[in-house]
């Protein structure tokens, strides 16, 4: 009524920040940090946030206080910049089970920074510096031992290459010389055969003329001839020789060589008959 009631206490319904002033905190291993953020809430019963407690947005930056000091002390250093996510997790699950009673339910904290003393921004810089050289280090000999073992596998494949191109000019030298071998025995036989074949006919060609008037008289004549020939020879160039027992008896030894040369040519047509 008007003039009689007023509105004792007035609540947003929509979502709101509470900025949370920098607070120092101590980590797990005793590093002074300070830290500042915000906390996200939102009203969910005006009856209880009006009557259930007195100065909400106080009440709930002093809670995220004692919550995020809580937290920063089960963290090291290190994992406080590492494990930012989680830490802001921890606050608000901690804030909203805290605050459900008074009717306002805490949606996310966001730390906003971290600070720490110049004595400890030093030894974090040296200590990041000394991580940065030890990868560099690290990097530089794994680049060294990959380059060795690139090394190594390149002259591997090296020298199974020029030991499989030795094999195989190898195989194609012993197949040319086989080759080789192979056409020098044909082209032998070859020749082989062809001066046989000429012998055939020459023998051949001797016995037709034998065959013909006067021609064992011609064979006879020049055989006696040679015979002589060849005694004069032996006469002149030994010491000693072996004559025949009557080497006066041209005749017996002509027809001696018309006989032998008789069976030669019977043999020779045997062969061309075959």
């Amino acid at each position: 009524m008007p003039g009689l009631e007023r509105i004792a206490y007035k609540r947003s319904l929509k979502e709101s920040a509470i900025r949370i002033s920098p607070q120092t905190a101590i980590t797990k291993d005793n590093v002074h940090v300070k830290l500042d953020g915000a906390v996200y809430t939102k009203v969910t019963d005006t009856f209880k946030a009006a009557y259930d407690i007195d100065d909400p947005e106080y009440m709930v930056a002093v809670l995220a206080q004692s919550a995020m000091r809580k937290e920063i002390g089960n963290l090291e250093l290190d994992e406080v910049f590492l494990e930012r996510e989680r830490l802001n997790g921890g606050i608000a699950e901690a804030l909203d089970e805290a605050t459900q009673s008074w009717g306002i339910r805490v949606l996310r904290y966001e730390i906003a920074d971290i600070n720490v003393d110049h004595h400890t921004r030093e030894a974090m810089e040296k200590q990041s510096n000394a991580e940065r050289l030890r990868r560099a280090e690290v990097l530089e000999s794994q680049g060294y031992r990959q380059r060795l073992i690139n090394k190594s596998e390149g002259d591997r494949q090296s020298v199974i290459n020029n030991a499989e191109g030795e094999a195989e000019s190898i195989r194609l030298r012993a197949h040319a010389e086989a080759n080789l071998i192979r056409t020098l025995a044909e082209a032998q036989a070859e020749s082989t055969r062809l001066a046989a074949a000429a012998n055939a006919d020459a023998i051949r060609a001797v016995a037709s003329a034998v065959g013909e008037p006067g021609g064992r008289d011609a064979v006879a004549q020049r055989l006696a001839e040679q015979y002589v020939a060849q005694l004069a020879e032996m006469a002149k160039n030994a010491n000693m020789i072996i004559v025949p027992d009557k080497p006066n008896d041209i005749t017996g030894v002509v027809a001696t060589a018309l006989g032998i040369q008789q069976s030669t040519l019977e043999s020779t047509k045997k062969m061309g008959g075959q």
